[in-house]
Parts: structure tokens; C-alpha cells; sequence
């Protein structure tokens, strides 16, 4: 049975609430449409000046969509982006899992996403959960890429369950028992690198008003990967609970030993600090004007 996201239409419209509110403070130009897929109704931001070099960006899971935008806001001195909402996850598309982690689902509907806005391929950012989303973009028709940066990826390689489930699953379970900012706080802490309220008030409906998605993304093989051979950059936190590079960058060395792979380490946690992503966009401007050969 495919599942309804929130706990009730209340809390949906609260979530659009913090959406559109999160978007306004963004103070940013943007267009909304609605695209249909085979998975359902996505509703998707073109945000930028249309004239620029597009590119594509995908939220991270149980993520939304201004808030991945607010990471890449420097981007756009140079680029349109072009965002959707994930399909089951916090946001205005279909409010049912209609996509899953373990098939090519999400593939698939990127692919019809970029047909439906008439682009043959394009260039890509996405980070955590969406990783594995653009991975398995890359193993169904991998010539919808033309260069692409991971940053804190997944679908790769992952950290140990033990850490994330004492320092984040145990404090969650506190907090639903008895909700309070000190707990909701230290649920969050292993992923933020500095204190956000907005991230907090995020986090707070979506333990509050969101059925989480639980399965994690899976991990991508070779053999899967191996029609794709566009440029990447792959950025770690050196303090990522979930993807610490250790871990990612050997397996990418791997998994995708058919590209021309950069690596890159900052600093912190899963979410990086506005300061930190504004070194980040300036290395993903210099990726995406390198002229490949092969290209």
C-alpha cells in the first residue's frame, strides 16, 4: 500500500507553511510548474535567470526544498537552477511514496523530469540522499549527466549504524516520548556543524507532522555504473557521521573508476556552514567550466 507522507492534511499544510516561508527568505527570483511523471505530480522551481547555463539540484531525503536551495544560493550568479520536490518527501508533489530506493525509481523519474523541461542532458549538484537518486540516473541512461558533484554522497558507501543510532536514534525516541528544544537539538547536533533555527524548525515538523522515510539509499556497484563516465567532483565532511570520506572516496574510486574523479574534503558535519558552501559553489563553478575532451 503506497503510504500518505503526513499525519494528516493539518499537518501538510503546516509543512507548506514553513515551505513557502523557508522560499520568501530565500529572496530569490523563481517560476514554479507542475511536471507529470509515471510516479506522480511534481511540482518543481526554476529559480534564477533563465538566460544563465541551467542546472539541476535535488533535496536530500525526508529534505525540502528551499533549504537545499539556500545551501547553492551562490550558484546562481551563474546559473539557473532548476529544483524539483521529490516525489514522497517534504514538499508540493505527490504526498505518497511512490518512488523506492531499492529499484531505479529514481531514475527514471529525473529521466522524465528532463524530457518533460525539453533538456537532452544537464549538469548536476546534489547532495546526501539525492546522490543515490542522481546514481541511479547514471545507470539508466547516463547520458542525461554531462558533469555532476556529489557533496556529502550517498549511494556510495556508508558510516557505521552503531554511531548514528546512539547519538541520533536513541535521542529521537527520547523526544517523541517527551518533546523539548534541549532534546530536539541533540537529535540534529551529529549533522549540523553550527546551530540553525531554521533547520530546527524544519526538524521540529518533521518529527512532529512527517512520516519519515526510513529506507536508506542503497549502495550503487560498478557493474551498475558502468555505461557512466562524466566528470564528477565528490565532496566529503570530514566529520560526516553518515558518508565520512574514508569510507566514500576509495569505494568512488571504485564503484566509478570509469571517470574523471575529483576529491574534495571540508570542514564539519553533514550540513556545512554558509561560509564553508560559498568555498564549495566556487569549486563547482570551476568543475563546470573545465572543458573536458571527451565531451
Amino acid at each position: 500500500m503506497v503510504k500518505y507522507i503526513y499525519k494528516n492534511k493539518e499537518s501538510e499544510a503546516k509543512m507548506h507553511d514553513f515551505y513557502d516561508t523557508a522560499l520568501a527568505a530565500l529572496d530569490v527570483m523563481y517560476e514554479e510548474q507542475i511536471i507529470n511523471t509515471s510516479y506522480g505530480s511534481t511540482h518543481l522551481l526554476i529559480v534564477g535567470d533563465k538566460l544563465k547555463p541551467p542546472l539541476f539540484t535535488l533535496h536530500g531525503g525526508n529534505g525540502i526544498n528551499p533549504l537545499n536551495l539556500k545551501l547553492f544560493l551562490p550558484l546562481l550568479d551563474n546559473y539557473c537552477i532548476y529544483a524539483p520536490d521529490v516525489i514522497g518527501m517534504p514538499g508540493k508533489s505527490t504526498p505518497y511514496r511512490n518512488l523506492s530506493p531499492s529499484k531505479d525509481d529514481y531514475g527514471w523519474w529525473i529521466s522524465e523530469l528532463l524530457e518533460a523541461l525539453k533538456f537532452n542532458s544537464m549538469k548536476f549538484v546534489v547532495s546526501s540522499y539525492s546522490s543515490a537518486m542522481m546514481l541511479s540516473l547514471a545507470k539508466v541512461d547516463p547520458g542525461k549527466i554531462t558533469k555532476a558533484v556529489l557533496l556529502a554522497p550517498s549511494g556510495i558507501a556508508h558510516g557505521s549504524l552503531l554511531p548514528i543510532f546512539t547519538k541520533m536514534m536513541i535521542p529521537m525516541m527520547t523526544y517523541m516520548l517527551r518533546p523539548s528544544k534541549e532534546r530536539l537539538v541533540k537529535i540534529f547536533d551529529p549533522m549540523l556543524t553550527e546551530k540553525d533555527v531554521v533547520w530546527y524548525q524544519f526538524f521540529n515538523l518533521l518529527l512532529t507532522c512527517y512520516k519519515m522515510e526510513m529506507r536508506a539509499p542503497r549502495e550503487f556497484k560498478r557493474k551498475e555504473l558502468n555505461g557512466y563516465s562524466s566528470p564528477l567532483l565528490i565532496i566529503c565532511a570530514a566529520d560526516d557521521i553518515f558518508f565520512p570520506p574514508h569510507k566514500v572516496f576509495p569505494k568512488a574510486r571504485t564503484v566509478l573508476g570509469g571517470c574523471d574523479i575529483k576529491e574534495m574534503i571540508i570542514k564539519g558535519k553533514h550540513l556545512p556552514t554558509a561560509e564553508i558552501m560559498c568555498n564549495v559553489c566556487k569549486e563547482i563553478d570551476q568543475l563546470f567550466k573545465e572543458v573536458h575532451e571527451h565531451q
